[in-house]
């Protein structure tokens, strides 16, 4: 599985990169490949069975930090 996510994200990389680097459009070229970056690493751990915890807590005690209950 580990091998299949990474030719995956190498041919997402080529598909994705390659076209913004040429039209050197470097904002999108640069914020692309750091939430590739961000994405491949998860997929990498999750490949390897690394409890990743789920950020649901966190968020629904900062909305009702917000609105309230």
């Amino acid at each position: 599985m580990l091998v299949l996510a990474i030719i995956g994200y190498t041919f997402l990389a080529i598909y994705e990169f390659v076209p913004l680097y040429k039209q050197k459009l470097w904002y999108d070229f640069w914020t692309n490949a750091a939430l590739g970056f961000f994405s491949f690493i998860i997929t990498i751990l999750l490949c390897l069975n690394v409890h990743i915890p789920s950020p649901e807590k966190p968020i629904r005690e900062f909305i009702i930090s917000i609105f309230g209950k």
